[in-house]
């Protein structure tokens, strides 16, 4: 009877978790539409700000995301194709239990400020949370994050994030970093990269597009790359002058760390 019980409940309460989860993409749609809105308002009226007005519609959104990637688990696996296609970037680990989701907040110029609320799973429940800049930080414009890989290093699980950040139409700034789940904690200063000098928890490098050494010529590719399969990370050799070479620089994964070829 109980056996039964449990059945009916689970087809009673299935469709009101879908059904839950429909309504908050509509309302994470309604907020995140609102920046896209004020970002491009044009108006002669000097009574409206629109950029006041953009910045609150960024921090309703992220309230707004923050608060229900908290309180629903099945978020963390949930599409949210409509936000994805509005501009919202989402990038899940291959075990599904971390999540980052980045946004821009159209609040600058050629430069692009960008937001992010990164998202993990634990037997326990699902978590959110932002990193605020720390104070020799302030005044960056963050990045969006753009791919995460999952890697075991002594029966732990890490994942390897690739970000960008949009300096001015020419610049921008890649970077490789590194997160750990630690007791229902997300850490990000987890180091898994080893250099001649440390451990490290990240690695970056600027393209500068409108360098003298980058002008008039085919630019070879200077995007972060990852081989899965044989676990390399590949990142550009750039010259003193900025300029972009065909040369990169490989990481493998050994054993325990990912050390220079």
């Amino acid at each position: 009877m109980k056996h039964i019980l449990s059945i009916s409940l689970f087809f009673i309460l299935t469709p009101a978790f879908g059904q839950d989860l429909k309504s908050i993409d509509k309302k994470l749609i309604a907020a995140f539409d609102k920046i896209n809105y004020w970002a491009f308002f044009k108006t002669d009226d000097e009574k409206i700000n629109p950029y006041d007005s953009l910045e609150e519609a960024n921090n309703l959104f992220e309230s707004l995301l923050l608060k229900y990637t908290s309180s629903n688990s099945q978020t963390i696996s949930y599409s949210f194709k409509s936000l994805a296609d509005s501009g919202l970037t989402i990038v899940t680990s291959e075990d599904g239990l971390f999540r980052i989701y980045s946004w821009d907040t159209w609040t600058g110029g050629t430069m692009h400020n960008f937001r992010n609320v990164f998202q993990y799973k634990t037997d326990i429940k699902v978590f959110s949370k932002i990193f605020k800049p720390k104070r020799d930080e302030e005044g960056d414009p963050g990045c969006f994050y753009n791919q995460v890989d999952d890697i075991i290093s002594g029966n732990k699980k890490f994942y390897i994030t690739q970000s960008r950040a949009v300096l001015s139409s020419g610049l921008s700034y890649h970077k490789i970093k590194i997160f750990s789940i630690d007791n229902s904690k997300l850490n990000d200063t987890a180091k898994l990269i080893k250099t001649n000098t440390s451990i490290k928890n990240q690695l970056g490098y600027e393209v500068d597009l409108t360098a003298s050494s980058n002008r008039d010529r085919d630019v070879p590719d200077f995007y972060i790359e990852y081989d899965k399969a044989n676990k390399i990370i590949s990142i550009p050799v750039i010259l003193e002058d900025s300029k972009v070479t065909n040369k990169k620089i490989r990481y493998q994964f050994k054993d325990k760390y990912f050390e220079k070829l």
